[in-house]
């Protein structure tokens, strides 16, 4: 008996053992069944959060490509609204636009996706590039000899001689916007005029001597004038080109090396046309006029450029925004730079009406040369008796430019599940716009 009893015991403690260990194994795969379970639901949320943030972010940036189109277009940049947003799939986006004054704007978008937010900033700044004009301007200097003179007039209100109605004899004079301009020092000997303003550059003066006048103000510039380099175009020159007797050109784009027109001789260009010469000249009595009924006439010349005596340059029109002259000569003495010399001639008795651009060229317009237009040059030099009269139509042809938008500031934002957005300052440490600028 003794024996059956003690192999019932060991069965029954084998049995609890087991059982025992069961509840164990039990218990402990269902601790780990939960810490799946619940290491997956993390895994979820985390999935399903990353995949909310992606989408408020797509929508946002969504957002922020429409309102740069309506503001590119000249629009506000204003899309939506908070109240009334716009939908993209399953996600919502709204951007805000605000003016902060001098031409600035801030757009913020907002993409929304169930409890994911994202924020974005782009400033920009819209302007109309106004390029100041002047009869004249020298970046390092304008000189005037005696009885050399400037004014202007309005070539859309007739010809220079029905607006010549001021002043008497050799003093008469149109209209008092022939501006001056240099961002050096500006100088007028005896008897010559400025019928407008003389604005030296910000560290620069102007000097009258004797009965020299300017009509306006002679105050200093508050900031330098630019002085891009030309953009020349490129291509296949045709060789020399030249003129003999009467002949016609264009329209087109054409490249020769040396482009004369011999004394006595006419050439008729009709635009549009682009004209780009190693060198040109216009010899004495030469003439080259432009039919820009289709469109103008841009002529380009990398070395010399010489107009003899009593040559004519100028639109059929007599509209000087028809034709502009590019100089890329280097005519002025650099120590630095050994280079062989560029020729640049204006000579007497000659007239153009156009704009001349020469940003390394000493200019010198020689006695009794007339300009219809304006002139940039590196140098400006107005020999005695010789007169540029500025057209203000140019003014009114610059003012037609079109817009042009710059990037100042672009960011992501804070987003707040609660309560109300907030916009950090714009103005750290450069004052604005610059420390986390990039391009849209």
């Amino acid at each position: 008996m003794n024996t059956i009893d003690n192999c019932r015991t060991d069965a029954n403690n084998r049995r609890g053992s087991a059982l025992a260990m069961t509840a164990f194994l039990v218990a402990g795969t269902a601790t780990i069944s939960l810490g799946l379970m619940l290491t997956t639901s993390a895994s979820s949320k985390e999935a399903r959060s990353l995949r909310e943030q992606q989408a408020a972010m797509l929508a946002a940036e969504a957002g922020m490509n429409a309102a740069y189109v309506d503001f590119m277009a000249g629009g506000i940049g204003a899309v939506g609204s908070e109240a009334n947003p716009m939908e993209l799939g399953g996600s919502t986006f709204f951007v805000d636009s605000v003016d902060l004054g001098d031409d600035i704007t801030s757009l913020v978008a907002t993409g929304l996706d169930n409890r994911s937010g994202v924020r974005l900033q782009l400033v920009l700044r819209r302007t109309i590039e106004v390029t100041p004009l002047f009869a004249a301007f020298g970046d390092e200097g304008v000189t005037m000899d005696s009885n050399a003179f400037v004014d202007s007039y309005n070539s859309s209100d007739g010809d220079y001689a029905s607006q010549k109605v001021n002043g008497s004899g050799n003093d008469r004079w149109a209209n008092e916007n022939g501006n001056v301009g240099s961002n050096a020092n500006i100088g007028l000997r005896q008897n010559s005029g400025i019928h407008g303003d003389a604005t030296p550059g910000p560290s620069g003066s102007v000097s009258i001597v004797g009965n020299a006048e300017v009509s306006g103000a002679t105050a200093a510039a508050t900031a330098l004038q630019d002085m891009p380099p030309l953009d020349i175009p490129t291509g296949t020159s045709a060789g020399n080109y030249t003129v003999s007797g009467t002949s016609s050109l264009g329209p087109g784009t054409f490249f020769f090396d040396d482009f004369t027109i011999s004394s006595n001789s006419t050439l008729n260009v009709t635009g549009p046309i682009t004209l780009v010469v190693n060198s040109a000249t216009l010899n004495s009595n030469a003439e080259l006029w432009i039919d820009a009924s289709n469109g103008g006439a841009n002529i380009y010349v990398i070395d010399d450029f010489i107009m003899d005596s009593n040559t004519m340059l100028a639109a059929t029109s007599f509209d000087p925004a028809d034709v502009t002259l590019n100089l890329n000569s280097d005519n002025v003495i650099d120590p630095d730079n050994e280079v062989d010399l560029d020729a640049v001639d204006f000579d007497s008795n000659a007239k153009m009406y156009g704009t001349i651009y020469a940003p390394n060229a000493y200019v010198e317009i020689n006695s009794n040369f007339e300009l219809f237009g304006a002139i940039v040059a590196r140098r400006v030099h107005l020999d005695s008796n010789s007169k540029i009269h500025f057209d203000e139509n140019l003014m009114d042809q610059d003012e037609d430019e079109e817009p042009t938008v710059e990037t100042l500031f672009w960011r992501e934002l804070p987003y707040s599940h609660t309560g109300e957005q907030v916009t950090p300052s714009l103005e750290p440490a450069d004052n604005g716009y610059g420390q986390e600028q990039q391009s849209y």
